[in-house]
C-alpha cells in the first residue's frame, strides 16, 4: 500500500497489520501535520517551528505542534515530510512495485491512497509555472502524471493480466474555494438557494458522486460509459470474484461483484445507496439519505462551510423531500408530495429505509477503538520540537532504531 491510510497507525490499526505487506505513505490527511513545505490552503499554515518556544502557536484549521510522519512499515521515514517531493517518492515506490511484482511472476495487488486532490496542494516544481496555471491546475496534471506512469509501467509489464481501477472518494471542498475543485452540473441547487455548500461533508450528489475510470485491455471495452449505479464498495468483492476467491459467510457485504458492468455485459449496479451523515447536518453517521433506483429521500438537509464562509441550516423533513434524479441531477426541485409520483414511491423508499437499518441491527458487527492518545502519535524524536527528525551522520538503519512508530 502507497499513500493515506486514515484508519489507524498504531497498534492493530496499522496497514502492516492489515493485511498489508508493506507500507509506504502517510499516515492520515497530508494537512494533519505541520510541514517545511505548507504548500496552499485556507486558511494559509505556517511551516513547522524550528524551536521548543515557537511550537505551541494556534492557528485556526492549522497543526503546528506535530510534524506531519512518512512512514515506511513501522518506521519513521522522514518527519515533517517533504510534500513537495511525495507525488515523485509514491510514483518510483509504484514502479518499483510493479516491475518486482512483474518479474517474479506472481499475482500482486497495489492499493495506492494519493494526497491529491486534498489540500494543501504542494507541487513539485517540474511541474510548471504556478502563475500561469494556478496551484489546482498544476497539482491534477501531477496527478495524472503519477496516473499515467503507472499505467506505462503495467503496459510493458503485465497490461494482459492487470486490472487499473481509479476513482474520487468525495466531492470538492468548497470552503477552500479556488482549491477545491468543481461540482460540474451535480450543485445541490435546493440546498444553495438557502446557503451553504452542497459539496464534501453533504449527502447532495457533488458530496459523493465521484468519477471513476477502469482499465484493462481486451477485457473492459474501450470509450464506453456506463449508467449504472456504482459505490467505492463494489472494489472489493469484485476483485475478490476475478480472484477466484469468496468473501467470509459471516457478514454482509455492502458492496457488489460489479465484473459483468465494467465488462460491459451489464448495465445492473445498485438498486439501492445509503448515504450517512457526514458532518453538514443530522448526528454524524446517521443514515437519513437513501437512494433507490433514480429517486434520493433526504429525511434532513443542510449544507457545509462554502465559500464565503456561509452555512445551509439544518432541517429535517417529514415526510422527506424526494427528487428524481433522471429529471432533475441539480437536485433542484424535489417531487410534490401530493403528486401521484411521490405517493407511489415514498412507500417503497420508507420500505428501502427500514431493511438497511434491519440488515445493520443483524449483521456481525465490529468496532474499533480509534481514542486520541497522544503517547502513541508518531514521533521520531520526542525531545526536538514537533518532532523533527534530526540529520545524522549515522547509517540510515542505524537511525532507524531511534526512528520506530511507538505501536
Amino acid at each position: 500500500m502507497i499513500g493515506k491510510w486514515h484508519l489507524g497507525h498504531h497498534g492493530f490499526h496499522h496497514p502492516n497489520f492489515r493485511g498489508f505487506d508493506d507500507y509506504f505513505g502517510i499516515p492520515y490527511s497530508n494537512d494533519m501535520g505541520c510541514t517545511d513545505t505548507p504548500g496552499f490552503n485556507l486558511p494559509p499554515c505556517p511551516s513547522c517551528p524550528q524551536h521548543l518556544k515557537s511550537a505551541s502557536c494556534h492557528r485556526r484549521d492549522c497543526y503546528t505542534e506535530i510534524a506531519l510522519p512518512l512512514l515506511q512499515n513501522l518506521s519513521i521515514a522522514e518527519q515533517p515530510v517533504n510534500l513537495t517531493s511525495l507525488t515523485q517518492r509514491y510514483t518510483e515506490k509504484a514502479v518499483e512495485f510493479i516491475q518486482h511484482a512483474s518479474e517474479s511472476g506472481q499475482p500482486f495487488f497495489l492499493y495506492i491512497a494519493l494526497a491529491h486532490m486534498h489540500v494543501p496542494l504542494s507541487v513539485h516544481q517540474d511541474h510548471g509555472n504556478l502563475s500561469s496555471k494556478g496551484p489546482y491546475k498544476s497539482a491534477l496534471r501531477e496527478m495524472d502524471d503519477l496516473v499515467s506512469r503507472i499505467k506505462d509501467k503495467v503496459d510493458n509489464t503485465a497490461r494482459e493480466s492487470t486490472i487499473i481501477w481509479f476513482t474520487g472518494d468525495n466531492g470538492p471542498w468548497s470552503e477552500k474555494c479556488d482549491f477545491a475543485g468543481s461540482v460540474g452540473p451535480f450543485i445541490g441547487a435546493w440546498q444553495t438557494e438557502r446557503g451553504g455548500s452542497s459539496a464534501k461533508q453533504t449527502t447532495w450528489e457533488g458530496g459523493h458522486r465521484v468519477p471513476a475510470i477502469v482499465y484493462w485491455p481486451g477485457r473492459v471495452p474501450a470509450n464506453v460509459t456506463s449508467p449504472a449505479l456504482l459505490s467505492i464498495l463494489d472494489i472489493f468483492p469484485t476483485l475478490v470474484f476475478l480472484a477466484n476467491a469468496s468473501l467470509p459467510s459471516n457478514r454482509h457485504f455492502d458492496g457488489l461483484d460489479v465484473s459483468q458492468v465494467i465488462f460491459g455485459n451489464s448495465l445492473e449496479g445498485h438498486k439501492t445507496l445509503f448515504h450517512p451523515n457526514s458532518g453538514a447536518a443530522g448526528k454524524y453517521g446517521v443514515i437519513q439519505t437513501v437512494r433507490l433506483e433514480q429517486y434520493k429521500a433526504f429525511y434532513v438537509t443542510g449544507g457545509a462551510k462554502a465559500c464565503d464562509g456561509g452555512l445551509g441550516p439544518e432541517v429535517h423533513h417529514d415526510p422527506p423531500l424526494i427528487f428524481n434524479l433522471d429529471q432533475s441531477v441539480q437536485e433542484k426541485v424535489p417531487l410534490d408530495c401530493s403528486a401521484a409520483e411521490y405517493r407511489n414511491v415514498l412507500p417503497k423508499i420508507e420500505r428501502t429505509l427500514t431493511a438497511i437499518f434491519q440488515d445493520i441491527a443483524t449483521d456481525n458487527v465490529s468496532s474499533a477503538d480509534y481514542a486520541q492518545d497522544p503517547s502513541v502519535t508518531p514521533c521520531c524524536n520526542p525531545q526536538h520540537s514537533v518532532c523533527r527528525c534530526e540529520p545524522s551522520n549515522k547509517p540510515f538503519t542505524a537511525q532507524l532504531e531511534h526512528t520506530r512508530v511507538r505501536l
